[in-house]
């Protein structure tokens, strides 16, 4: 059996669904309730738009984009602007060195008062704190090693550039040596 407050209920729904010739209820979003970030269908596109005279052929794929879209080649590097940037990766290595070497000395103190204590101490705390000292000012390294590379495969194509070379590989050492 049905009790009176179903019934009640199911025909009221029913009801306001009927609606005679109104939108009313709809499950559209109301205008405050439209979210930016929620993807909107495009009227006339995925679908034919014969009411608005529109020819349903097949879609047709955007055009290329205009030259002034496209982003123009690196101009080539001159060998005195690789000589400047040479100097600067030298100096950011140094300067990585010397912030590098009391951080590793006190990794090295860090491990020896740790010693055999447990992981929960307070020596190994301070082991995972100096550590974390000594990557972050070794940190530097991974983009100069990137642009020590970068520059020296420009390199290959300036003429007074291959004088720069033996520089690199002498910079790909000391950074090598760091991060060891």
């Amino acid at each position: 059996m049905k009790s009176p407050a179903a019934s009640l209920f199911l025909a009221l729904s029913l009801a306001g669904c009927a609606g005679q010739g109104r939108d009313w209820p709809s499950l559209n979003p109301r205008p405050g309730e439209i979210s930016p970030m929620v993807p909107r269908a495009v009227p006339g596109v995925g679908r034919c738009a014969r009411e608005a005279g529109a020819d349903c052929g097949p879609p047709v794929a955007a055009p290329p984009p205009a030259l002034a879209d496209v982003p123009a080649p690196p101009t080539p590097i001159t060998a005195a602007a690789a000589a400047n940037e040479v100097a600067a990766l030298e100096t950011l290595v140094a300067e990585v060195e010397a912030a590098a070497a009391p951080r590793r000395a006190a990794v090295d103190a860090a491990r020896r008062a740790a010693g055999n204590a447990a992981g929960d101490s307070a020596a190994a705390s301070r082991l995972e704190a100096a550590q974390s000292a000594l990557s972050a000012a070794l940190a530097p390294l991974a983009s100069a090693d990137y642009r020590r590379a970068a520059l020296a495969v420009a390199l290959g194509d300036v003429p007074d550039g291959k004088a720069l070379l033996p520089r690199l590989e002498a910079l790909a050492r000391r950074i090598a040596a760091l991060q060891d």
